[in-house]
C-alpha cells in the first residue's frame, strides 16, 4: 500500500511571561507587590537564555516526520539515526528518548502510513452506496494518496518493509490484508451487480451464473499494485498526471473485471 509538513516546534513560555490582566488589575498589582513579584522583570534582571534546540522538539511527530523524508530520500538503510538526530538538531540521545531504535520510527511511520489510509480512502468509500461508485472512489482516492507530496509515509511503507524485524512486520502486513481484502470484496460485489444487469436472455438458458473472466482476487491485486507502484516512476512535470492516471486506471480495471 497505504499515506502526511513538519511540525513546528512550540515554544514554551520562559519564566517571566505572563498573561495580560486588565489595566486595573496589573496597576494593583504592581503597586502591592512591585514588578518582581509578579514574574515581570526588574530593570536589573539579565535576560532569559533561549531554550534550547532539544527542548522545543515537538515530540514524536516531528522526528517521524523527519524521518520519513530521510527514508524517503537516502533509504532505510543508508539512514543512521545520527542522521536523524542531525536534521533535527537534536542530540543522539534526546532521539533515543523518544525512540529505542531506527526500527521503532520505521514500524511507526508506516502505521501512521495504514492510518491515512484508512481515513482518507476507506472511511470515505464506505460512506458510498453503489458498489461501481465505491470503488470508482477507491481508485481515485488511492491514487491520490500515493502521489501526495506531504505523505512519504506512504512511499516509505511502500518500499521499506523488508527492514522491519518479523514480528512488526507481521502487525503491519495484517492491516495491508485487511485492505487488500476490502478490496476483492468490493470488486466481487461490482461483478455481481453487473450480472444482475445482464439480458434476461443471456441469463435465463444458463445453468449457474456465468463466472467471470478475472477472479476478484486477481484484480485486486494487479489494481493495489499498479497504483502503490507509481511512486516508483511517476514525474510531477510529466504527461501523465493524477487527472490522466485515474481515469485511465478506472478503465484498466473495470474493463478487466466486467470482461
Amino acid at each position: 500500500m497505504l499515506p502526511v509538513a513538519i511540525a513546528g516546534c512550540q515554544v514554551q513560555p520562559g519564566p517571566f511571561s505572563f498573561t495580560r490582566e486588565a489595566p486595573l488589575f496589573r496597576s494593583s498589582l504592581l503597586s502591592v507587590h512591585g514588578p518582581e513579584r509578579i514574574g515581570i522583570p526588574g530593570p536589573d534582571c539579565l535576560p532569559c537564555p533561549p531554550m534550547a534546540r532539544e527542548n522545543t522538539v515537538d515530540s514524536r511527530q516531528e522526528i517521524l516526520r523527519t524521518a520519513a523524508r530521510l527514508f524517503q530520500q537516502r533509504g532505510y538503510d543508508a539512514t543512521s539515526m545520527n542522521d536523524v538526530a542531525a536534521a533535527l538538531k537534536l542530540s543522539k540521545g534526546g532521539l533515543y528518548h523518544h525512540f529505542q531504535g531506527k526500527d521503532e520510527i520505521l514500524f511507526e511511520i508506516m502505521n501512521h502510513a495504514m492510518e491515512i489510509t484508512q481515513e482518507r480512502v476507506l472511511a470515505p468509500v464506505r460512506g458510498i452506496a453503489r458498489p461501481e461508485d465505491r470503488l470508482r472512489a477507491l481508485i481515485r482516492l488511492h491514487i491520490e494518496v500515493v502521489l501526495s507530496p506531504r505523505d512519504r509515509e506512504i512511499t516509505v511503507m511502500l518500499h521499506e518493509n523488508h527492514p522491519l524485524p518479523p514480528a512488526l512486520r507481521k502487525r503491519i502486513n495484517v492491516r495491508k490484508k485487511e485492505y487488500v481484502h476490502f478490496v476483492e470484496q468490493l470488486i466481487a460485489e461490482v461483478q455481481k451487480d453487473a450480472h444482475k444487469g445482464m439480458p434476461k436472455d443471456v441469463t435465463a438458458h444458463a445453468a449457474r451464473p456465468p463466472k467471470p473472466r478475472v477472479s476478484p482476487r486477481a484484480a485486486a491485486f494487479a489494481l493495489l499494485g499498479m497504483i502503490n507502484w507509481i511512486y516508483q516512476w511517476y514525474k510531477p512535470e510529466g504527461e501523465l498526471q493524477a487527472q490522466n492516471l485515474i481515469p485511465q486506471f478506472t478503465d484498466l480495471l473495470f474493463g478487466g473485471i466486467l470482461s
